[in-house]
């Protein structure tokens, strides 16, 4: 009787203590940060002042360290590059806006982010968030609460999930807003 109730206390707690011990490092072990990804992608924008969603999809490619291209395909075409330098969203052929790291510290550390997170940059992302999570065989959850100022501005926090390569990402803004983007049709 008693083995079984330490049996069962055990399996209770195994899974708080698995997410207790999430890291960094676990993260880089288990996933993979390839020179070249393609992929698609489904969007979904919540805006809570009007208490409704709004859905994208498109077509995402990166060259790790260079670009990321995104290019919304439905409902409205549009096209947002991201190098180290520069944001620059196109629609129509168009250049709509451009922003540069250089002059806008807020934009340097959002295009730094977005680069990281979509190339499993876990240790440029310990650097502003602070993370929890569970890892079970290859499949990971974590969630990433922001502790730099200019990061809390934009998000309170972040949900990942994956397995070798990023699957899906969710982010709370302030307001209540909310995007959750999920990868598909992935190849390096």
């Amino acid at each position: 009787m008693i083995r079984r109730l330490f049996s069962l206390i055990l399996m209770l707690l195994l899974p708080l203590s698995a997410c207790a011990g999430f890291t960094y490092d676990q993260l880089e072990k288990v996933t993979v940060s390839p020179a070249h990804l393609d992929g698609h992608f489904t969007q979904e924008k919540y805006l809570s002042a009007l208490d409704a969603s709004l859905v994208s999809t498109g077509v995402f490619s990166y060259q790790r360290g260079r670009s990321i291209r995104w290019e919304t395909l439905e409902p409205i075409k549009n096209e947002l590059l991201m190098t180290p330098e520069s944001i620059i969203n196109r629609q129509g052929g168009q250049e709509l806006l451009q922003l540069e790291t250089a002059s806008n510290p807020v934009v340097k550390v959002l295009s730094e982010i977005f680069f990281a997170v979509l190339t499993a940059d876990w240790a440029k992302l310990s650097g502003y968030f602070d993370l929890s999570g569970t890892l079970e065989g290859s499949q990971w959850t974590a969630e990433l609460v922001p502790t730099d100022s200019a990061v809390r501005q934009v998000v309170t926090r972040v949900e990942l999930k994956g397995d070798s390569l990023l699957r899906e990402v969710v982010l709370h803004e302030n307001g209540g807003n909310r995007t959750a983007i999920r990868f598909d049709s992935l190849s390096r």
